[in-house]
């Protein structure tokens, strides 16, 4: 295995940490997108933009709870060698 690869795998709760950057980068370019459509055209996207970030949030929602709600359970990849 390449040397960048193992480096990567070693990195703990990686698709959290990606999933968490993914939510709040398409967040905040829908937001960037909506303002964009409000100055050129003066029409409000508020409402496609709340339903946007309702799903964004919610995805961040569930990882929040899934975490929480774990019991304090303890993983096998979250032991430290």
């Amino acid at each position: 295995m390449p040397n960048f690869l193992k480096k990567i795998h070693a990195v703990p709760h990686l698709f959290a940490k990606c999933a968490v950057v993914w939510c709040i980068a398409c967040g905040s370019f829908a937001c960037f997108w909506s303002l964009r459509i409000l100055s050129n055209t003066g029409h409000d996207a508020a409402a496609l933009l709340g339903v946007i970030l309702a799903f964004f949030g919610g995805e961040l929602l569930l990882m929040c709870l899934k975490t929480v709600l774990n019991g304090g359970k303890k993983r096998k990849d979250d032991s430290i060698d």
